[in-house]
């Protein structure tokens, strides 16, 4: 992918990061990288980091890095994402951008219901290489807690979980540092055990947890899974058979322990037991067979599914499998990681990659953002101030070519942020021919004539 120099190092971001700073750093940060390795194997023993990101911080510390300001910056860049994480769709895959000299990172919303099972990976494309951490932590801030981290990626850059707690969660993505290319995330949700009847899946149940039983004096604590009868039914999970009886509502039923969890998994109305108790068995092992018995003999044939930790579960979640329906990418390639602007009055900042989901902000004609990743027709996009969300690509252009020009009639100050309180990056002297690819608030974003970018107060 080529770039225009003025979408990388020349950034008001980078400015804001200190362009003296990355040349300083770079010689030590490239013999950190190559020889970190061998130094994170070191130092686990003595250690022993709960993850790979945090092996990788310490590789830092003890490199003598932890102090510097590029460090900073990216354990900031993490916080943030934290903090304003967008809303994907449930099953995502996205390409973004890391640029080496502003350190950055990403945040996802995830709602999982107890049972459910994320699935995420990540990688960069070639030629690029390096390590990109994710990183799950779930929301406790109702019981004053914060973000509590929950799992984190293996050295394979894959990260699995089972939420065993329905909630709010955000998965953050973040590059090491100084790793110049393109990466693609993906992540979706699934079940976390095994379907319990054998060439079925959840579009077999036709009776849900929780629905009213005997005129609703009690509720259903299960799911039915509707088969012919003598279908195989089979442990959802590894485990021990604690119970194997006949009788009562359920008729033949098996009790299986997970191994685990703990959690107790019920199987109902069986035709045939195949174990006994105390018996181990194996994920997919048959158990028995589907039937009709107890106080399902004037039903068609179908397994009760059940599952109990304190209490019943609804088991819909653990076995639910949706098919992933990933978006092919539309957008430009060649624009994730530059600076892009809006190309018409009103355009929106959405909260997800898609038209239906909520307007962040309305922007103004020439709005500048950075758009730092692709998913489907939409681009990921962070505003000057930090704000981030997802513009349709109908409504964005490349800032590349410039909207205008101005002459200055007197020297002014080269801002690196659009703000008053931003830092100068330079003075341009009265007469000097300013080109201005873009705006935001009351600021200019401008190319000088030696091509420096920066932001100017607009005149009044």
């Amino acid at each position: 992918m080529q770039r225009s120099e003025t979408d990388g190092k020349n950034t008001p971001y980078a400015n804001a990061a200190g362009g003296w700073i990355f040349r300083l750093l770079s010689i030590a940060f490239f013999s950190f990288l190559i020889s970190g390795c061998t130094e994170i194997d070191d130092l686990r023993d003595a250690y022993r980091p709960r993850n790979m990101r945090e092996a990788y911080e310490i590789g830092l510390e003890s490199s003598g890095l932890g102090d510097t300001e590029m460090v900073s910056l990216w354990h900031q860049a993490g916080s943030y994402a934290l903090n304003n994480p967008v809303i994907p769709s449930s099953a995502h895959r996205e390409r973004g951008f890391s640029d080496p000299v502003l350190p950055g990172a990403s945040g996802f919303e995830i709602y999982l219901n107890r049972g459910e099972r994320l699935v995420a990976e990540t990688a960069f494309l070639a030629p690029a290489s390096g390590k990109i951490f994710l990183d799950l932590f779930l929301d406790m801030e109702a019981q004053s807690l914060g973000l509590r981290q929950v799992a984190a990626s293996d050295s394979s850059q894959h990260l699995t979980f089972d939420a065993n707690r329905t909630g709010r969660y955000v998965l953050r993505l973040q590059p090491e540092l100084l790793v110049s290319g393109e990466y693609q995330v993906e992540f979706r949700k699934t079940s976390s055990v095994i379907f319990p009847v054998a060439g079925k899946n959840s579009s077999a149940i036709q009776s849900r947890f929780g629905e009213p039983r005997d005129g609703g004096r009690r509720s259903h604590h299960g799911v039915d899974i509707f088969a012919s009868r003598r279908t195989p039914v089979i442990a959802a999970v590894s485990g021990t058979v604690s119970r194997v009886q006949n009788g009562g509502l359920g008729g033949k039923t098996v009790w299986l322990r997970d191994a685990r969890s703990g959690s107790s998994f019920y199987y109902a109305h069986l035709d045939e037991q195949f174990v006994r108790r105390g018996q181990r068995v194996l994920q997919g092992d048959t158990l028995g067979l589907v039937g009709n018995t107890g106080n399902a003999r004037t039903t068609p044939p179908h397994l009760h599914f059940g599952i109990y930790s304190n209490g019943p579960i609804d088991p819909y979640p653990y076995v639910h499998s949706p098919s992933p329906k990933w978006s092919r990418l539309d957008v430009t390639e060649s624009n994730i990681g530059t600076w892009m602007r809006t190309n018409v009055r009103g355009a929106v900042l959405r909260s997800s990659p898609n038209d239906r989901s909520s307007r962040l902000a309305t922007l103004n004609r020439f709005t500048s953002v950075r758009a730092i990743a692709g998913s489907g027709s939409f681009y990921r996009v962070v505003l000057p101030d930090g704000a981030t969300g997802y513009i349709s690509d109908t409504m964005l252009e490349s800032a590349l070519l410039p909207i205008g020009e101005i002459v200055l009639t007197e020297s002014r100050a080269l801002q690196s942020d659009p703000t008053v309180a931003s830092a100068s990056v330079g003075v341009q002297l009265a007469g000097n021919r300013i080109l201005v690819n873009g705006r935001f608030g009351d600021f200019l974003r401008v190319q000088t004539e030696s091509g420096q970018t920066g932001w100017l107060q607009d005149a009044p």
